[in-house]
């Protein structure tokens, strides 16, 4: 079998190339999706690699003895894998604590890098998923990851398998017969699930190995059946037909795969393709064919070798550059592009090819390689987690100062007008809403500590209470339900509810500039439908409180702005594009953009004269024009969330409207 499908020396030109073909399609996507809108199905590509060259290093060392056989493997996954990927977790780690300013209401980029060292980076991305707040996939620079993750999880398993087959391959018995059923037993489990999940649980289909694991199957049912002398190129014209044909199906899928249909069913065609281009590739007649040239050629196969690490660095450095100056110009795209090969071209003939350190653990055991790569990761692990915990102190960004910037209940708060000690106290104060709820929690807790009030926060992130502009979202539907009733078993007569949320088109996120939506405009402009609705629905739940002897507060939307400051605020993100709305807008226009909501504020008022409507706006926006800086202080973390600062400005006047709304102000305070 190696004379026939082997080089000489065993390496097969024409799988470097495809490597080739698989990480720079890669890297066009994710420079810029519209170049290969299916190029993200390179990783497929390489699952298929990986699944045959896996199984051609296991088959060439078929030690009798199965510790002996697993600790070997391992170790040569150790040596080909961590040195790169710790350095570049590491490296990354720091880059991201000087640049990147933390998301605010989102762990996941912490959790993913720590997660990365261990090889669990996809479950972090499924499991820590702050949802609504959570860093999209190309703001997080540990996203890749997750396929290495999950390559990482199928070694844990298929040298098993593997070895099962090897062992018993020749066995005429059950045993025999079992052995080599495992695989393909196992794809097509796989396959199934692949296609279930793609339609339920896309994020899981896509992530983790179970829905992944029949792709990288394929790649070593392609080896056994070259094993056995099967599916081989007969001569250069089935060759480079095989190379050909498979060329076309991973172009089919580069180019029209469907994101909402994947890994099921168009990773199908990518799969199918490489399986085709290396049937092509194998044996000494391989290069014989123009295509097989070509793929085995130079240029290719320099490429395919540096592969590995220019999938590992090209994403840390377009995703740095997405958050600092921006990735929207042709000058910066070929900067990313240069970067990402100059650390490839590094990291592979230094570290992955390092003569410096593969001399010295040349003589070492199997057990004392695994031993120290173990260690490795111990360590690298404990040293990113001080990294990206020390992020406050170590970060270049003005938003390091976290407690002017970031609206948490910070200890100790203090408000510009002290009030009276323990004047609420005994008193609930139930705060209620989506995100911004929650953006007001510095305020709420120097109520807590001037006031002695007992303050409960109900905050998701999207699913606004009395939006006053749509009805309440399906997937939030239950979860106010739940939250009323609670609210109301807790809450006493007298007791305050403050329905907290944005109530108007947002112009930004924390990603991506929105546009300016439309809005009805002028004063006595009449509700429509939408809109009626969701006025109805507010007045319900006022209903229920004021049943119970509650007094109800509800915000008027607060001024919002087209650039969020805590990502346009430092000189080395200032020109991103995101930051081209400025953090100005005049009075006029927020004051016209809001004037919807406040007819339908109006109208809510009219059905409950007894609702105290608190308006934040004055405050925040003294003058004719309306800025995210007090000075130079942020009144606004992004386009719509309050500062810390922010929240420490308001804290007088909401004082103000909580005594106020109390009908028995007069006999609470000392």
């Amino acid at each position: 079998m190696r004379s026939s499908v082997n080089q000489s020396n065993g390496y097969i030109p024409g799988i470097d190339g495809l490597r080739a073909v698989a990480v720079l399609s890669v890297l066009l996507f994710h420079m810029r999706a519209i170049f290969l809108p299916g190029g993200f199905a390179g990783v497929d590509v390489f699952f298929v690699i990986s699944g045959y060259v896996v199984s051609a290093s296991l088959a060439h060392r078929p030690e009798l003895h199965f510790g002996r056989y697993l600790l070997g493997f391992y170790t040569r996954r150790i040596v080909r894998i961590f040195p790169a990927l710790l350095l570049c977790v590491l490296l990354t780690g720091v880059a991201t604590s000087l640049l990147v300013p933390v998301s605010w209401l989102s762990e996941t980029t912490s959790y993913t890098g720590m997660a990365s060292v261990f090889g669990l980076s996809n479950f972090a991305l499924v499991w820590y998923s702050d949802g609504y707040f959570s860093p999209r996939a190309e703001f997080n620079p540990f996203t890749h990851t997750w396929s290495l993750a999950v390559e990482e999880q199928f070694y844990l398993i298929f040298p098993l398998l593997f070895f099962m087959w090897f062992r018993h391959r020749s066995r005429s018995d059950v045993i025999g017969w079992l052995c080599r059923q495992l695989i393909p037993i196992a794809l097509l489990a796989s396959l199934g699930y692949c296609a279930y999940g793609t339609s339920t649980r896309q994020e899981l289909a896509y992530y983790m190995l179970p829905s992944r694991f029949w792709e990288l199957a394929s790649g070593a049912m392609l080896f056994r059946l070259h094993h056995a002398g099967r599916c081989l190129p007969t001569g250069p014209r089935f060759a480079g037909a095989s190379i050909v044909a498979g060329a076309a199906l991973i172009g089919l899928t580069f180019v029209w795969a469907d994101a909402k249909a994947f890994p099921f069913p168009w990773a199908i065609p990518a799969v199918l393709g490489a399986m085709l281009i290396i049937i092509g590739s194998v044996g000494d007649i391989a290069r014989s064919s123009w295509p097989g040239a070509l793929m085995g050629s130079r240029p290719m196969t320099d490429i395919g070798k540096i592969s590995y690490s220019l999938y590992l660095w090209h994403w840390p450095v377009l995703v740095l550059l997405r958050w600092t100056i921006g990735l929207d110009s042709a000058a910066y795209l070929v900067l990313a592009a240069a970067m990402s090969f100059a650390l490839a071209v590094f990291s592979y003939h230094r570290i992955e090819q390092g003569a410096w350190w593969r001399l010295r653990i040349a003589g070492w055991k199997t057990g004392r390689i695994a031993a120290y790569g173990i260690a490795g990761m111990i360590l690298s692990a404990l040293c990113l987690g001080a990294v990206l915990k020390s992020r406050p102190y170590i970060s270049l960004s003005v938003t390091r100062d976290q407690q002017t910037w970031y609206p948490q209940s910070w200890p100790s708060a203090t408000a510009q007008q002290p009030a009276p000690a323990n004047m609420l106290t005994g008193r609930k104060i139930f705060v209620w809403g989506d995100s911004h709820a929650g953006a007001y929690s510095t305020m709420l807790q120097i109520l807590r500590e001037q006031t002695g009030a007992q303050v409960f926060v109900y905050s998701r992130g999207g699913c606004a209470v009395a939006a006053l502009d749509n009805p309440a979202a399906t997937q939030c539907r239950a979860w106010v339900a739940e939250t009323a009733t609670e609210i109301t078993s807790k809450a006493s007569a007298g007791d305050v509810v403050f329905l907290a949320s944005l109530r108007v088109p947002r112009l930004v996120d924390q990603w991506e500039v929105l546009g300016t939506p439309s809005s009805v405009h002028g004063s006595a402009a009449p509700l429509d439908v939408k809109r009626l609705q969701s006025v109805q629905e507010a007045a319900a739940l006022v209903d229920i409180f004021e049943r119970v002897g509650m007094r109800v507060i509800i915000d008027a939307p607060k001024p919002i702005f087209k650039s969020p400051p805590f990502r346009c605020s430092d000189a080395f993100n200032a020109n991103n594009p995101i930051c081209a709305g400025g953090f100005v807008l005049e009075r006029s226009f927020l004051e016209s953009h809001r004037q919807p909501t406040m007819n339908a504020l109006a109208h809510l008022k009219a059905l409950h004269p007894s609702l105290v409507v608190w308006d934040p706006f004055p405050i925040l926006c003294p003058g004719n024009a309306c800025s995210a800086f007090d000075g130079s202080v942020p009144l606004f973390f992004d386009g719509d969330h309050l500062s810390a600062h922010g929240n420490r400005m308001l804290y007088p006047s909401f004082l103000d409207v909580v005594m106020s709304s109390l009908p028995d102000r007069a006999t609470l305070i000392p």
